[in-house]
């Protein structure tokens, strides 16, 4: 009986480093995916904030007509132009819309 008790003793003390294990290596993959997270989050705001700073480029060069011999930018002020136009006949015929009622 007592070599029973031992040989339990050496599988509880085994289970216990086993378990200590498991747990230790569940915590370093836990942190290891908050920084994973982190990471990809901070990548995330840095890629909006460069994205920002273009739009406020793109609508300083549009505001100023600026680069008008670059036909990129000729283009898509065209397209700009077009929409804007567009937007206004919208804004009006929700206007007179609102009128009437």
């Amino acid at each position: 009986m007592e070599d029973f008790f031992k040989k339990l003793s050496i599988y509880g003390s085994i289970a216990k480093e086993e378990g200590q294990k498991i747990a230790q290596s569940a915590l370093n993959k836990g942190k290891e995916l908050a920084d994973i997270t982190k990471l990809k989050r901070d990548i995330k705001i840095e890629e909006d904030i460069i994205k920002s700073y273009k739009m406020v480029i793109g609508e300083y060069v549009a505001a100023n007509d600026l680069l008008r011999e670059d036909e990129l930018v000729f283009d898509q002020r065209s397209k700009i132009l077009k929409s804007q136009e567009k937007l206004e006949e919208l804004k009006e015929k929700l206007e007179e819309i609102s009128r009437n009622k």
